[in-house]
C-alpha cells in the first residue's frame, strides 16, 4: 500500500480536541489520557526548549482484523504479516515563528539502512521497530528525532466513529470495488469509520460521469489529496464537536489512546507544542509537503537539490519566516499543483496565453475560461484549503501581480488564477514577488472537497453539508 497521510495526523487531531475548550482543565488531563497509550523505549535526540521534530508513523499491522468484513477490506495477518510503515511523517514544530510543517517521506523512497548493504525502501526500516526508522532519519538526512508517535487502522476508524462520523460533499457517485467504497448518489455524505477507511485507502477510485464509470486519472496524487482533505475535515469537526460536547471529546480521546503508541518520555507539554504549532492556523491551512523525489527504477530517491532547503529546516539549520510573513514553499513542485486560469480583465486571449505559459512551467493546468466578470483590477490567486504553499508557488511566476485569496469552494483544483488588469505575464522560472495580501473569499461553512471529475469554470459552488 502507498503512504496514508491520514493516520499520521491523528495525534494532531487528538491534542487539538483536548485543547479545544473546557475539556482541559490543565495539562494534567492530557497526561492522564496519555497514560492509556502504549509506550516504547527508543533512543532519541535530546529534547530542547526550541524547535522539535516528531516522527509520526502509520503502521500497516492487521492485528486488529476480527471479522470477515474487515478481512475482505484489509486482509488478515496471514496475508499481510509483520508490520511496515505505511506512512512516515516528520512534524516540525517551530515555537519562535509559531509555525509547523508536516513533511511526508514516501514509503518507496530508497535509503541506506543500518546493517544492510545497498539501498532499500524506507518503510522496510520499520521491520526493525521504531528505532530503525529513527536511525534512518538521522543517518541518511541528519534529521534529529525528539519524539515518536504511532497509530494504526483501528485508531483511525475508532476516531471517526467517536465523533459521530465525518460529513462532506461528494460531487458524483464513486466506488472502489477493492476497498468496498460505494457512494451511489452525489451530495452530502456522513462517513462512518468503515466507510472513511474505504475512502482514504482507495487505489482504484472511480466516479460516474455522463452515465459512465471512469477511473480517477490523477492516480496517487488524487488519492493523497483526498486523504489530506478528509483529515482536514476530521480535524475541523473533531475540534468543533469536541469543544461543544465534552463527552464526545472524551470518547474521541479514549478511541485514539487505545491505538496510540508514543515514546516513553512523551508528556502533555510535548503534545501541547503540536497544538500551538498547528491548531493556530486552523486545519485548512496546515502546511503539508512531501520530500522532493525523482524516479529510481520502480522506486524513488530524494531530489537532493530541491530537497535541501526543506531538509535544512528539519535539521534546524534554517527556520521558517516569522509569523505574518509569506514563506517560500519548500518541497512544492509545479507538477503537484492543479491550476485553472480565468480571464477577469477582458483582454483578448490573455487566459489562454497565461495557461500555456503555466503549462510550460510544469503546472497541471485545466482548460482556461472567462471569469464571472471583466472588471478585475487586481489578479486573484484563489487557493483551496491547505493549498496556500501551492498558491505561493503560482504567485512566484506572476511577476508580482495579484493577491492570495483563500477560497473553500474550489473543486478539483488547488489554485484558480483570475487575471486582472495588473497582470504582466508569466515568468519562465519562479522569482516574482509573492502574493501581497491574503483575504477570504468564502465563508467557513463551505465544505467543498476535491472532486474526481472536472468541474466547469463558473459552476456553482457545492452546497454546505
Amino acid at each position: 500500500m502507498r503512504a496514508f497521510l491520514w493516520r499520521c495526523l491523528l495525534a494532531l487531531v487528538l491534542v487539538s480536541v483536548l485543547a479545544a475548550g473546557g475539556l482541559t482543565g490543565g495539562s494534567w488531563y492530557l497526561d492522564h489520557k496519555l497514560g492509556r497509550a502504549g509506550e516504547v523505549d527508543v533512543d532519541l535526540a535530546r529534547s530542547l526548549p526550541g524547535a522539535m521534530n516528531f516522527l509520526i508513523l502509520g503502521s500497516d499491522s492487521r492485528a486488529f482484523v476480527a471479522d470477515e468484513t474487515d478481512e475482505a477490506s484489509f486482509g488478515d495477518t496471514g496475508e499481510v504479516g509483520g508490520q511496515r510503515a505505511d506512512a512516515i511523517i516528520l512534524a516540525r514544530v517551530e515555537p519562535r515563528t509559531h509555525r509547523g510543517v508536516l513533511v511526508s517521506f514516501p514509503r518507496d523512497l530508497r535509503v541506506r539502512q543500518p546493517g544492510r548493504k545497498g539501498l532499500h525502501r524506507i518503510n522496510e526500516a520499520f521491520e526493525a521497530g521504531p528505532q530503525g526508522v529513527i536511525d534512518v532519519m538521522e543517518q541518511n538526512f541528519g534529521i534529529p528525532v525528539h519524539h515518536y508517535i504511532q497509530m494504526d487502522f483501528a485508531g483511525f476508524r475508532g476516531m471517526v466513529d467517536a465523533i459521530g462520523g465525518v460529513r462532506m460533499y461528494v460531487p458524483s457517485p464513486v466506488r472502489d470495488r477493492v476497498t468496498g467504497l460505494d457512494v451511489p448518489q452525489a451530495g452530502c455524505v456522513t462517513f462512518d469509520g468503515r466507510q472513511a477507511l474505504a475512502w482514504v485507502r482507495s487505489r482504484n477510485f472511480s466516479y460516474l460521469e455522463a452515465g459512465k464509470w471512469r477511473t480517477d486519472p490523477s492516480a496517487d496524487i488524487g488519492r493523497i489529496e483526498r486523504q489530506q482533505e478528509f483529515i482536514r475535515r476530521l480535524m475541523g469537526q473533531a475540534i468543533r464537536r469536541g469543544a461543544l460536547n465534552p463527552l464526545r471529546a472524551n470518547r474521541l480521546a479514549n478511541a485514539a489512546m487505545a491505538n496510540l503508541t508514543v515514546d516513553s518520555n512523551f508528556r502533555a507539554r510535548d503534545g501541547l507544542r503540536l497544538v500551538r504549532a498547528f491548531r493556530g492556523v486552523g486545519p485548512a491551512a496546515v502546511e503539508m509537503v512531501s520530500i522532493p523525489t525523482v524516479p529510481s527504477g520502480v522506486q524513488l530517491r530524494v531530489n537532493a537539490k530541491e530537497a535541501e532547503p526543506l531538509l535544512a529546516r528539519l535539521r534546524g539549520e534554517t527556520d521558517a519566516a516569522p509569523s505574518g510573513q509569506p514563506a517560500a514553499p519548500p518541497g512544492v513542485l509545479a507538477s503537484q499543483v492543479r491550476v485553472r486560469v480565468l480571464n477577469g480583465s477582458g483582454a483578448d486571449g490573455v487566459a489562454s496565453e497565461a495557461n500555456a505559459a503555466l503549462d510550460r512551467a510544469g503546472f497541471a493546468t485545466a482548460v482556461p475560461a472567462d471569469a464571472d466578470r471583466y472588471d478585475y483590477a487586481r489578479t486573484e490567486i484563489r487557493y483551496a484549503p491547505g493549498a496556500q504553499a501551492k498558491a505561493q508557488l503560482v504567485a512566484s511566476y506572476l511577476k508580482g501581480a495579484g493577491r492570495a485569496v483563500a477560497d473553500e469552494t474550489l473543486v478539483n483544483v488547488d489554485v484558480v488564477v483570475v487575471l486582472g488588469r495588473d497582470y504582466k505575464g508569466v515568468a519562465e522560472r519562479p522569482g516574482g514577488a509573492p502574493a501581497s495580501s491574503t483575504t477570504t473569499a468564502a465563508p467557513p461553512a463551505s465544505t467543498a472537497v476535491p472532486a474526481p471529475a472536472p468541474t466547469p469554470a463558473g459552476a456553482p459552488a457545492p452546497p454546505a453539508c
